[in-house]
């Protein structure tokens, strides 16, 4: 199989009188691994379909012939104008031709149909296969056209478009025949491919949870595997092309690869193998001139960093509510700079001393824990829970990381709706207190904790913009220089980033206001989306000697916002 990327030679001489190819690593890591799952989220220019898409329905035909197989886009029109016109090419690269090896949109020879293991009566958005496999298109603006479908393999292009909740609509009809197609490794599969998503831009990144599926170890012994079967392979067609090949060697290198073969595919099987790749994988075909090209001007530096270098974006820094967030704010507090067990691994922690902590009680619980560091302050560690998690769980987390504080006295500072329902003792805040005093027991656990918010006044975004905007430049005499440890505050520094400003009137005056849609996200998604977590960190921050210091200051964007907050939180 050839693609796009590859160059094909003869080399000199009668033994070595065969075709080399070379092809980008992209596409020789997902051959080799070839497992049932492959989910790559590429640069630009790595040709995704031509190279991935074409070469793994290529094998699915070859695998499992007769056998119903369907690509999925968001759209048809997608579909039938960019993601089939390429992948038709990546099969002319690997020798079919339209007519002899495959139909489209048209009724097949009978002798195709008689291979084929369903009965197809429209074939408008279909493709047909020389050996009976056939290849249904279909669109998620109209899932239901797929419903009553069974496939054995899945193919999903662009899939950043895809929005979930229409994604997990296809799925179910990949079911299939276990009894014809169930030895192929490929059975049941998926194949997904894109770019990288921005969804601060509405674009969709849930097969980002097949991440956690892969199992990086067997996926390394894969590859070795595979290398060893292509050098296996490499020795064989060299024997087979000299004047006098040893049919002794002939056999050996036969039944070692065919001992490759059965390994591999029991390796394959079921597997998943996840990969984000940039288009440097490419610069052979693409050429620096290009990469230097889109980064010099044809893209602005957040869409270079995302459609390019492969990196996951944020918001972008000018539509962002915590616009002076930068790297200065960060830093890792663990020596292996991967994120702690325990706060005993916490390198600027100081056990003898309180903590802090900042709480917002809304569709999930987040709580984030910090301490004053002589001029810095630092945020060692964000902790949630959501639904069906509660209090008692939050309280057993910070409990078991905080074990070995010796000092075992918390202020914590919290949204004033936490002293809801006070007078009957049934607040937010007093819950958190109680779980954390106390275990699930009942029995004291040594913790103190000293609800700073009793009378919290409502603290208006406006002013929280201008707060921030003070804090983070940190310009202004006895407020702390923000540090938050990155590794194990995730959750934090994603809402810090990913938080949107949007910009309201009341008349002629002008205010700056936080995007809060992503609350209303799933529970599994608020605690790398949602603007908690950042809410969590407004009420560590916004405490009364810190605003005092800003009382005054003009950022630009809400003049005298924190000095109306301040007047009436003291009134």
């Amino acid at each position: 199989m050839t693609s796009k990327n590859s160059v094909s030679l003869k080399t000199k001489g009668a033994a070595n009188d065969a075709d080399v190819r070379y092809g980008h690593i992209l596409q020789v890591l997902t051959d080799w691994t070839d497992t049932t799952v492959l989910v790559a989220v590429c640069g630009r220019g790595t040709a995704k379909s031509t190279v991935i898409q074409a070469r793994r329905m290529y094998r699915c035909v070859h695998e499992m012939p007769g056998a119903p197989l369907a690509v999925v886009g968001n759209t048809y029109a997608n579909l039938e104008n960019n993601i089939m016109p390429a992948v038709e090419n990546g099969w002319k690269l690997m020798g079919w031709i339209e007519g002899v090896h495959y139909v489209k949109n048209t009724r097949p020879p009978q002798s195709w149909r008689n291979k084929c293991s369903i009965i197809v009566n429209d074939y408008h958005r279909v493709y047909t296969f020389f050996n009976g496999s056939t290849l249904f298109l279909g669109s998620l603006d109209n899932p239901s056209l797929l419903a009553g479908k069974s496939v054995v393999h899945l193919f999903f292009d662009e899939v950043k478009y895809a929005r979930e909740v229409k994604a997990n609509r296809a799925l179910p009809i990949l079911r299939g025949d276990a009894i014809s197609y169930g030895a192929s490794h490929l059975f049941l599969g998926l194949t997904i491919t894109t770019d990288m998503p921005d969804t601060g831009d509405g674009e969709d990144d849930w097969y980002f949870r097949y991440v956690s599926e892969m199992n990086p170890i067997l996926i390394e012994h894969i590859i070795m595997a595979a290398s060893e079967r292509n050098r296996l392979l490499t020795a064989l067609v060299r024997e087979e092309h000299r004047d006098k090949p040893s049919p002794r060697l002939l056999r050996s290198l036969e039944r070692q690869i065919e001992y490759f073969d059965r390994g591999l595919l029991k390796m394959r099987k079921g597997a998943v193998f996840f990969i984000n790749t940039s288009s440097l994988i490419n610069i052979d075909i693409l050429t620096p001139e290009y990469v230097e090209r889109l980064y010099n001007g044809t893209l602005e530096l957040h869409e270079f960093l995302k459609s390019v270098i492969g990196m996951k974006p944020g918001l972008r820094r000018d539509l962002r509510f915590y616009v002076r967030f930068g790297e200065e704010h960060k830093y890792s507090g663990t020596a292996s700079g991967e994120a702690a067990y325990s706060s005993r691994e916490l390198k600027h922690l100081r056990p003898d001393e309180p903590l802090d902590g900042g709480m917002d009680f809304g569709n999930m619980l987040s709580l984030v824990i910090a301490q004053r560091d002589g001029q810095r302050y630092r945020i060692h560690k964000s902790l949630y829970e959501i639904p069906p998690g509660w209090f008692r769980e939050l309280a057993d987390q910070f409990l078991r990381f905080f074990d070995s504080q010796t000092c075992k006295e918390l202020r914590l500072y919290y949204d004033r709706a936490g002293n809801n329902y006070q007078a009957q003792k049934e607040d937010y805040a007093s819950k958190i207190k109680e779980a954390i005093e106390k275990d699930g027991t009942g029995r004291r656990t040594g913790w103190t904790v000293r609800l700073m918010s009793r009378k919290q006044a409502v603290i208006r975004q406006e002013a929280e913009y201008d707060f921030m905007q003070v804090l983070m430049e940190g310009k202004t005499p006895g407020l702390p220089q923000l540090l938050i440890d990155a590794p194990n505050c995730r959750e934090l520094m994603s809402s810090i980033e990913k938080a949107k400003a949007e910009i309201r009137y009341t008349g002629k005056l002008k205010a700056v206001y936080k995007v809060k849609k992503s609350e209303k996200l799933a529970p599994k998604k608020l605690p790398m989306n949602s603007t908690n977590f950042s809410d969590a960190f407004k009420y560590l921050m916004m405490r009364t000697e810190w605003l005092r210091l800003v009382k005054g200051k003009q950022t630009g964007g809400n003049i005298g916002a924190v000095d109306a907050w301040f007047d009436a939180r003291n009134s």
